[in-house]
């Protein structure tokens, strides 16, 4: 559901520290990872992220399918689901919405790249951004509440964040469940893709 409240109350800015990622459940553990999650996460984006964090990410999303591709160590790629039109119950006909979606820019000077982060992660009056929270080794969430996408039910966090010369973009289209589990996820998401980076250097 769309958090309307939130919209004109201006921006909080906060700060969170993630130290793992559980599943979308109350107990804690993480979900079975689908067969076709993984090897399409692993073939299309890379191995930058890990299968079983796209999982407890989509929570209960069905996984559908992969978008775009990540060549070497940079371009995008995209999970989809399988949802229903709305308004139609579980009758209705499905289609694939784009639910995660990871980018790797590969720039040439690493300052460059935490001077962009940082610009990014203290913009408090940028376009409809309604939260932001610091995160870890200079990253941060931003929360738009009512984004300029109106489909986007929910609002859409993007997650902010660099690895030497890579500059990282992790996105939620459509917050479901909590804002602070989707949070935690996003940044989840993005120190496997730190990893993998810094595995690489």
């Amino acid at each position: 559901m769309r958090r309307s409240g939130w919209a004109g109350a201006g921006v909080a800015v906060g700060l969170l520290f993630v130290t793992g990622c559980g599943g979308g459940g109350g107990n804690g553990s993480a979900p079975a990872v689908d067969p076709a999650l993984a090897k399409a996460v692993n073939k299309n984006c890379g191995h930058f992220l890990k299968p079983e964090s796209v999982a407890a990410a989509l929570g209960d999303n069905t996984f559908d399918g992969t978008l775009g591709k990540i060549q070497g160590d940079k371009g995008s790629c995209s999970i989809t689901v399988s949802v229903r039109e709305a308004g139609r119950g579980t009758s209705g006909p499905r289609h694939s919405d784009v639910k995660l979606s990871l980018e790797i820019l590969s720039w040439k000077d690493p300052a460059l790249v935490a001077q962009s982060v940082d610009e990014v992660c203290h913009n408090t009056s940028a376009v409809a951004v309604t939260e932001i929270f610091q995160g870890p080794k200079g990253a941060c969430s931003v929360w738009r509440a009512e984004p300029t996408e109106e489909f986007l039910v929910g609002g859409k966090l993007d997650v902010h964040g660099g690895e030497g010369t890579k500059r990282i973009t992790i996105t939620v289209h459509g917050v479901d469940g909590t804002l602070k589990q989707d949070r935690e996820h996003a940044l989840q998401l993005l120190a496997d893709v730190r990893a993998e980076i810094s595995r690489r250097a």
